[in-house]
């Protein structure tokens, strides 16, 4: 790593950190470490504001796609004087396409 780098990463890291507190830090600092990686091992020399476009798209699908915050897939607790509201139907496992065949028979 050149040491010109280590500056850059590390505000890199520290504005993707205040912008996603839900993340946990090092969990953030992976997701910069391997963009920067991908970059060099493409031959792309790694630009510190693509780095943090991809790394703040990364960090928003890590938080959309979290799990609820209540454990076990359990319901939230309702609260006093509220009903319940009942389940949704469990819906049916769509069928699997069916597989194309490639020009070369596969």
């Amino acid at each position: 790593m050149s040491p010109s780098a280590v500056p850059t990463r590390d505000d890199l890291v520290a504005r993707l950190r205040v912008r996603f507190a839900d993340i946990p830090a090092e969990n953030v600092r992976r997701c910069v470490d391997d963009l920067w990686c991908c970059c060099a091992h493409l031959g792309m020399r790694p630009d510190a504001r693509t780095i943090e476009r991809l790394a703040a798209s990364r960090l928003t699908g890590v938080v959309r796609g979290a799990r609820p915050p209540y454990p076990g897939g359990e319901r939230a607790p309702v609260p006093p004087g509220r009903a319940a509201a009942p389940a949704p139907p469990a819906a049916a496992p769509a069928p699997a396409p069916a597989a194309a065949r490639t020009p070369i028979g596969m």
